[in-house]
């Protein structure tokens, strides 16, 4: 991108403003002309669609498929052979599995949540095996109310505070629904639930969300390039509200959405990424060269590169628009997407490792930017879906797990600092025996999904199950009628596609 930065001095005050404003951006001939038929390619496929309306019927051949060589199907805003592009389903990412989990020791177990497109489970999984694993209510009708939470749309991320008095998941319908645990009132301290304490609104699709190591904030991306801060809890005169639960008059409406960009969106801009998606972001409990505390924000996109920006104090993070300006390093190095970015748990607290599009996996010390670890080469080298990382008892070494996208997992030993010209331990045993249908992990939960069918009243049923499994016993189960899944494209299609 091209700037104008105008300075002006004030002598009298002693000041010095300087006023940066964007230019557009300056394509390439031969981005324009792509441009181009891709615009025109997109009208002509929008042209045909309205004569399949018109027309009140089918626009497919007698084998039963659309013209455009996709399976026949009610819903022409998805693809059912699972491909990319054409005039119906562009840009909607197939549904996988996402995983989230803490360990509470007052709770002498880990909570973990599964998701599978609209579909949530929460589980306290005690350590004591010989114990049952408890069940948890997650409740979605707001304070008081014990209505259990239903997602209006594919769930893409899910993530529980530091504390764990907190949890949050967003996705496909533009909202960021944060729970507050709570205690029940049948036993002290035994029974528990997480109810509904706080609704925020997106301006697009949330790819990501985590929340700062205080528990005071939470942090979230979304397809536009936006990373949004809000409170955790609502804030007295809080504008941005669920308007869509509440009843307003058709004048108190259009005032409730005229926030930013006419959307109703009202959280504040902690820093975005120009033109971009952003995949993936996560906050690290860093530590300066002169050894201060300093909390990081790390955000990951489409693009390749990872930025590592200051978190600003919480007095300030939802005080001004922007306030994530301070950048402290980019991250070079993906040929491709990245998909994921953690913290290292590492002694050294200023690793972070990531995984992308190029099916590799690279260590980096966010104060400098630079890459600490050769680059692990997944095998095969495809597209990482999701990336785990457990921690060590050698601050010199990280273990990781990969799940690729063909649902192989493939696991590493990564060495950094000045072990990082050792050869890196990769567990090819774990990568070439595991089943091709692991879709996230959480250690020591593996997700899987399988294929059943019930006969029910005469009438035979196929679903899709995601199971949460430890070793080979089954800890969670989501089951979903097949017809209901929602199908479409690879996040590495999307991505790589440009859509």
């Amino acid at each position: 991108h091209a700037y104008s930065i105008y300075i002006y001095i004030n002598k009298e005050q002693q000041q010095i403003i300087i006023i940066m404003g964007a230019k557009s951006r300056r394509k390439k001939p031969e981005v324009k002309e792509n441009n181009r038929k891709r615009i025109e390619k997109i009208q002509e496929s929008k042209k045909k669609q309205k004569k399949i309306s018109s027309s009140g019927g089918d626009f497919h051949d007698d084998d039963g498929k659309n013209k455009n060589g996709t399976t026949k199907n009610n819903n022409n805003n998805r693809n059912t052979n699972g491909g990319g592009g054409g005039a119906f389903g562009a840009g909607i990412i197939e549904a996988v599995p996402i995983l989230a989990s803490y360990r509470d020791d007052a709770f002498g177990g880990l909570f973990v949540a599964m998701a599978y497109c609209k579909e949530m489970k929460m589980m306290l999984l005690v350590e004591d095996r010989s114990k049952k694993s408890l069940v948890v209510s997650v409740f979605g009708g707001g304070v008081g109310e014990k209505r259990e939470f239903e997602a209006e749309d594919t769930i893409r991320a899910m993530a529980f505070s530091r504390c764990g008095n907190y949890f949050a998941v967003s996705g496909d319908d533009k909202r960021v629904c944060i729970f507050e645990r709570k205690k029940g009132e049948d036993q002290e301290g035994g029974d528990f639930y997480y109810s509904l304490a706080n609704t925020r609104l997106a301006n697009k699709k949330v790819t990501s969300v985590t929340f700062t190591l205080d528990s005071k904030h939470i942090v979230y991306s979304d397809k536009y390039g936006d990373v949004r801060v809000s409170e955790v809890l609502t804030p007295v005169n809080d504008t941005n509200k669920d308007i869509t639960t509440t009843t307003t008059t058709k004048d108190e409406k259009i005032d409730a959405e005229g926030g930013d960009a006419e959307t109703g969106v009202f959280d504040k801009l902690l820093l975005g990424h120009t033109g971009t998606v952003v995949t993936s972001v996560c906050v690290v409990d860093g530590v300066t060269k002169d050894d201060k505390k300093e909390e990081f924000v790390c955000t990951a996109d489409q693009e390749g590169k990872i930025r590592v920006t200051r978190m600003p104090p919480a007095d300030l993070r939802t005080d001004i628009e922007g306030s994530g300006f301070d950048i402290q390093s980019f991250c070079f190095g993906h040929q491709g997407f990245v998909a994921k970015v953690v913290p290292a748990f590492s002694k050294n607290k200023n690793i972070i490792v990531s995984a992308g599009g190029d099916g590799t996996i690279r260590a980096w010390d966010c104060l400098t930017g630079k890459q600490v670890s050769k680059t692990v080469k997944c095998t095969p080298e495809i597209p990482v879906q999701d990336l785990d990382v457990m921690p060590t008892d050698d601050e010199n070494s990280i273990s990781v797990v990969a799940i690729l996208e063909n649902g192989k997992k493939f696991g590493a030993l990564m060495f950094v600092n000045e072990l990082a010209g050792k050869e890196d331990e990769i567990l090819k045993h774990d990568a070439e025996s595991s089943d091709a249908n692991v879709c996230a992990m959480r250690a020591p939960v593996c997700v899987v999904l399988e294929n059943s069918s019930e006969e029910e009243e005469g009438v035979e049923k196929k679903y899709v199950k995601c199971v949460g499994r430890i070793g080979e016993e089954e800890v969670m189960e989501i089951k979903i009628v097949e017809e209901e899944v929602q199908r479409g494209i690879k996040a590495s299609e999307f991505f790589d596609s440009k859509f």
